[in-house]
């Protein structure tokens, strides 16, 4: 009883800390969600990653709906989005739950170096937008979120929320450590922006990925809800502390937590 108990407690206060972390940077949380339920909870491995996609699930649903009240994602832009990241997880569902089996250890040490290459690149645009606010007289031009003209860069833009999809299904993370550099640097949203329809695009991909690992995989449902339960609140937490955050900050900040996750994943 006491062991259930402090099993319990556990999962409510690392989906609280997991969500808060998750909804501030605009990934998933899936990075923390896999390794914690596997090394911590002992569930098998495919189990870890397809509860993982159930607890995007819950978590990502507060989060985005959060957002769309304080008017910081476009449902619009996020379904399109969206479907080039269900497109991703549709044809990773096809190949490797369908027609191959991969080992996924060269796949998961390629995409760290994909990840610690975008960190230096966020960082490398932190420090710009900082020398760029210091030397700056004029009044930063008001950004409008229903008038930005996302379509100039799209195409650049597709292939990555391809991938993050058909990440997001192999190895059960969100897709934000790629949606949100995406969406900041090729398409050029402001990082509350783009954090915000970072986690509108992995709602809907979690979606995809729910329905189909309810039906071919082995979600733990009863550990899925314990999670899932903190990471809402803790989605509802970072999604507000987020919009307090400084923009250079924030920009710091997600870069941090892709060169984190781009350490675990080497190791």
């Amino acid at each position: 009883m006491e062991i259930a108990l402090v099993i319990i407690i556990t999962c409510l206060l690392c989906g609280l800390l997991f969500g808060i972390i998750s909804t501030v940077a605009g990934i998933g949380g899936g990075v923390m969600y896999v390794p914690f339920m596997s090394l911590f909870l002992l569930l098998p491995m495919i189990s870890a990653v397809d509860t993982s996609s159930f607890i995007i699930l819950i978590s990502s649903a507060a989060a985005f709906l959060t957002y769309w009240k304080d008017g910081r994602t476009d449902l619009k832009s996020s379904v399109i989005f969206g479907c080039f990241s269900i497109l991703g997880s549709f044809i990773c569902t096809i190949l490797f739950d369908v027609i191959f089996t991969i080992d996924s250890t060269v796949l998961k040490w390629i995409f760290a170096v994909v990840l610690l290459f975008t960190s230096i690149i966020m960082i490398k645009k932190a420090r710009k937008s900082r020398l760029a606010a210091k030397n700056s007289t004029e009044d930063p031009v008001e950004f409008s979120l229903k008038n930005h003209d996302y379509k100039a860069h799209l195409k650049k833009g597709i292939p990555l929320f391809i991938l993050a999809g058909f990440l997001a299904k192999l190895i059960g993370i969100g897709g934000g450590v790629i949606n949100t550099p995406s969406l900041n640097i090729v398409l050029e949203y402001p990082i509350h922006n783009a954090t915000a329809i970072s986690t509108s695009i992995i709602f809907f991909t979690a979606i995809y990925n729910t329905i189909v690992n309810t039906i071919t995989g082995q979600i733990d449902f009863i550990i899925g809800i314990l999670i899932g339960i903190g990471a809402i609140l803790g989605s509802i937490v970072g999604a507000k502390l987020s919009n307090k955050i400084p923009k250079v900050v924030l920009q710091y900040f997600v870069a941090i937590v892709l060169v984190i996750l781009s350490i675990r994943m080497f190791f």
